[in-house]
């Protein structure tokens, strides 16, 4: 068995067992619901790689809570 790579795509198999569909426009809406980057091949299947499913866009660079996202302008003057 060869190692997998967090750079290698995930099979068309392995994205089927892990969103639980068959079906590509389900599997693409579980993977946006999870916050998974990935791009739509041409017939319509998700691609992604480990690296996007393992560390998804969704949980990188959260705010903790309590920290304003818009800066003090006020501090300026």
């Amino acid at each position: 068995m060869s190692e997998v790579s967090d750079h290698d795509i995930i099979s068309d198999a392995d994205i089927e067992t892990l969103t639980g569909y068959r079906i590509p426009t389900k599997q693409c809406e579980t993977l946006r619901e999870a916050g998974i980057f990935f791009i739509t091949r041409r017939d319509g299947r998700p691609r992604t790689t480990w690296q996007h499913f393992n560390d998804p866009l969704s949980h990188r660079y959260k705010q903790p809570d309590g920290i304003s996202v818009q800066p003090n302008f006020g501090a300026l003057d």
